[in-house]
């Protein structure tokens, strides 16, 4: 009896069950584009689909699909910061589309005893084994990389192979969730560069504050699964961290403390610098980061431009990135009830990117660059970063 594997799309209405998301949605009828100036929007230079292997049709979707839906519908221009597409999408205030989708894996029953899933993200990428109590017959999974291809092997507790089955998935972003008090959050990889090399996926992360309870076990064994071995703090303060890690003794914390978020933020050269440095060491040690501020907005969208930028990520897609806030609840993705975190918002986003602007000529990427060199940063952990992060 062959094994099936069933996608459980989130419910608009985001029922919740032990901090899981189940249930089936379907995704919203396209948005009309409003904008009274009518602007044409333009590919980005790069392909929009990471490379990977081919991926059939019946591929799970593990992008929420109301982000997938604005992923590979929306491509900005380069060089035109006069409109934002973002609010045409449904999300904002009481979404929660900041939740990845959940794939259910099954297998027949009948085997005695503890079971052993043990589940394999392309070739030996990433791994993660599960205990199952006797009897069960499925597991839901989340938190998965799109465009890959898995294997899942169940065993019973006498080694008896139950069950192993392949599936794959597709979408366009890599989200993560631990905890509902713990939100917006998403992996950096995936994204194409000016030079056609992909981000890598599981080595930088962003998101909202863990720390002050905000994190329960459960969460921090999700979190750990993903990898995260390093936590780049950018709020004002640290204490809270240092006092109780949120991801326990064994993950590095870093934070030289920042008030403010966007030009504010970048013109704290040193802060800036060993914010990259930690960066790029924590990954020279083979230990993905997870960088957050309050809410993984500002702040966070801050640094999340600096580090895509200087990756190579052409602006129009760092945008994207940035825009992405707007599918957490409310307290994640709003000020005063107003979505402000826009490209079009001129004392938010363009008050990075002008600011960025100033430092050298050429595509964004050179200006990211001459900025990191301008405040101390060594050409060598520039280049190390790169070839840390691109495939």
């Amino acid at each position: 009896m062959k094994t099936r594997i069933v996608t459980l799309f989130v419910l608009l209405s985001f029922l919740l069950a032990c901090n899981k998301p189940t249930g089936t949605v379907t995704p919203p009828a396209p948005p009309q584009n409003t904008n009274t100036e009518d602007p044409t929007p333009v590919d980005p230079p790069g392909p929009v689909d990471p490379p990977g292997p081919v991926i059939p049709e019946d591929a799970i979707l593990v992008t929420n699909p109301y982000m997938e839906k604005y992923l590979e519908e929306v491509h900005y221009p380069e060089n035109d910061w006069s409109y934002s597409l973002i609010l045409d999408y449904p999300g904002g205030g009481p979404g929660e589309a900041d939740i990845p989708p959940t794939v259910t894996l099954t297998w027949p029953g009948g085997a005695e005893g503890t079971l052993t899933l043990h589940l394999v993200e392309g070739d030996d990428e990433w791994t993660r084994d599960y205990t199952l109590a006797p009897g069960t017959t499925s597991l839901d999974v989340s938190n998965l990389v799109p465009n890959k291809r898995y294997v899942y092997t169940v065993t019973a507790y006498d080694g008896t192979e139950v069950a192993n089955e392949t599936f794959y998935t597709k979408g366009h972003l890599h989200q993560i969730y631990f905890t509902q008090k713990v939100r917006n959050g998403r992996d950096l990889g995936g994204w194409t560069t000016y030079d056609g090399k992909t981000v890598s996926y599981r080595k930088l992360y962003r998101g909202g504050k863990p720390s002050d309870n905000y994190i329960d076990a459960a969460g921090r064994e999700e979190a750990l699964a993903v990898g995260i071995r390093a936590e780049l703090i950018l709020r004002s303060s640290t204490t809270s961290e240092e006092n109780n890690p949120p991801f326990g003794p064994d993950v590095d914390i870093f934070g030289p403390g920042f008030e403010n978020g966007y030009s504010e933020m970048l013109k704290e050269s040193q802060k800036v610098k060993q914010c990259f440095e930690f960066v790029v060491n924590s990954l020279r040690a083979n230990k993905p980061v997870y960088f957050h501020c309050a809410i993984g907005s500002d702040r966070t969208g801050t640094m999340a431009m600096l580090l895509l930028g200087a990756l190579g990520v052409p602006e129009p897609d760092i945008c994207k990135d940035y825009e992405l806030s707007y599918f957490a609840p409310e307290a994640w993705s709003m000020s005063d009830g107003k979505c402000t975190r826009l490209r079009n918002y001129q004392s938010r986003y363009l008050d990075a990117i002008n600011y960025f602007l100033k430092f050298g000529e050429g595509n964004f990427t050179n200006h990211v660059e001459t900025y990191l060199l301008g405040i101390g940063v060594s050409k060598q952990d520039i280049t190390d970063f790169r070839n840390l992060m691109l495939e």
